[in-house]
């Protein structure tokens, strides 16, 4: 029969092949190339932003007007230009071909397109009239609003230079790795027997007459003897044995976070 115990012994010896130095490696490694690959993502950020901030207004809104999408112009055009019944237009705004727009309608439109002068678009953006709209008078708004939009961008990303960067800088930091190694192995042997004997004896014996005044009588007898013997056995035997490994790492970081100014 096997030895659990020995066999538990035999799985604790193979312990170096679990590489638990290289899992502590590779947890530091990647742990450090985390905190390297987020402070360059901060910094290619700033230097984006830089670069953002560093073109001139109509340049900026010649490069990024092509990148507002359509749900954006339409949030824009709904709020500044609702449909009369919000609650059964198909539209979420007036601005639709075939809408006859009134000129207070169109000064509103005006209002909220107009960009700066230095924004060097024809007209300061403003190119809602009122009457209907054709295919062609929608979609000059629809431009007029993309550029309002990217000029909006480049004001917030001034007054992000302003305050500064938020930036997320680690303080101190703590690097954990734990390994639990444990072995158990066990035998049970067990063996159960029962005997059953049993002795019979009987005696049979029997006497017949043919009449009152018959000479003749019958008589007759018989013994009969069985003797039985039952041995039943029942064993059992089981061995177990096993090991369970138990590798722990975490990673304790503690962070804050401050401005960097960018406008010294």
């Amino acid at each position: 029969m096997a030895n659990g115990t020995g066999a538990a012994v035999t799985e604790a010896a193979r312990l170096d092949e679990i590489g638990f130095p290289e899992f502590t490696c590779k947890l530091v490694t990647d742990v450090f190339d985390a905190l390297v690959s987020a402070n360059i993502r901060q910094t290619e950020a700033y230097v984006e932003l830089l670069k953002a901030v560093s073109e001139s207004l109509s340049d900026y809104i010649n490069n990024t007007k092509d990148d507002i999408d359509g749900g954006q112009i339409l949030q824009f055009l709904a709020q500044v230009l609702p449909p009369e019944n919000p609650g059964t237009a198909d539209t979420p705004t007036k601005v639709v071909t075939g809408t006859n727009l009134t000129s207070d309608d169109a000064d509103a439109l005006n209002e909220a397109l107009s960009v700066p002068a230095e924004a060097g678009v024809t007209g300061n953006n403003e190119v809602a009239g009122d009457g209907a709209l054709d295919q062609n008078g929608v979609t000059a708004i629809m431009d007029a609003v993309a550029i309002r939009l990217a000029a909006n961008k480049y004001d917030l990303l001034k007054e992000m230079v302003k305050q500064g960067i938020l930036r997320i800088v680690v303080e101190s930091g703590c690097i954990e790795t734990r390994l639990t190694f444990t072995t158990y192995g066990s035998s049970f042997y067990q063996k159960n027997s029962s005997n059953y004997h049993r002795d019979s004896f009987r005696f049979k014996a029997k006497a017949r007459t043919g009449g009152l005044v018959s000479l003749w009588a019958k008589a007759s007898a018989s013994t009969a003897y069985s003797s039985i013997n039952i041995r039943t056995t029942k064993e059992t035997q089981r061995d177990i044995s096993g090991s369970r490994v138990q590798i722990f790492g975490g990673v304790t970081l503690n962070i804050k976070t401050d401005y960097l100014p960018l406008n010294q």
